[in-house]
């Protein structure tokens, strides 16, 4: 029985610590210098793993990413736009603490539509459908199978494999860029743990919205 490794792609210009971050959307922005260090590094975490393929999401951050790692673990990348982050359209690329009351909004309001953008609910189907796929099809393997996504689907994860309130999901913070999630199914049960393997759990990250 295998695991699904979830890793958030490298830096980029756009993930500045504090109040000059902006956020990245469906911008297709690459990797900074910093971002292309840090997904060597955690191609090494990967490593420890046995990776039979790596599924991607198809934005340039994440494809880079994924072929670094690629490269490592000698497995194929197979790129699935349903692991791209919730699409905000127009607020792409503004200030992230500016948009904050906008982001707890459409947290409330989860079929309103972001413009040129989509609901919360969508991006929240969508990535569901794909990660629980993921996860199912890592169970059924021999060997790990890994998933380079953003850090809204990270922020998303806790809620999609526990079974918590997706309302709660929160709108900023999540792990550094480069962090790896590892997802199984113990038993009945399924767990997400970090690649430090302390166990995630999901009253820790709503307590702290």
């Amino acid at each position: 029985m295998g695991k699904l490794i979830l890793i958030r792609h490298g830096h980029t210009s756009l993930n500045i610590p504090g109040q000059e971050e902006r956020l990245r959307g469906w911008l297709d922005v690459p990797l900074s210098n910093q971002g292309l260090k840090e997904a060597k590094e955690t191609a090494r975490i990967v490593a420890t793993f046995s990776v039979r393929t790596i599924y991607s999401s198809d934005l340039t951050r994440a494809i880079q990413t994924s072929e670094i790692i690629s490269r490592v673990v000698k497995a194929p990348v197979t790129p699935t736009p349903e692991l791209r982050p919730w699409n905000l359209g127009v607020f792409a690329g503004q200030l992230i603490h500016q948009l904050l009351p906008f982001l707890h909004l459409l947290n409330k309001q989860p079929n309103a539509v972001a413009p040129g953008g989509e609901s919360w609910n969508q991006f929240y189907e969508r990535y569901s459908k794909r990660l629980v796929t993921l996860m199912k099809l890592a169970h059924e393997s021999k060997d790990n199978i890994a998933a380079v996504a953003h850090v809204r689907n990270f922020l998303t994860a806790p809620t999609i494999v526990l079974g918590g309130d997706k309302s709660r999901v929160p709108v900023k913070g999540g792990p550094k860029t480069g962090s790896v999630y590892i997802i199984e199914k113990v038993g009945r049960t399924w767990r997400i743990k970090t690649d430090k393997l302390e166990l995630v759990t999901l009253a820790k990250l709503q307590a702290n919205n």
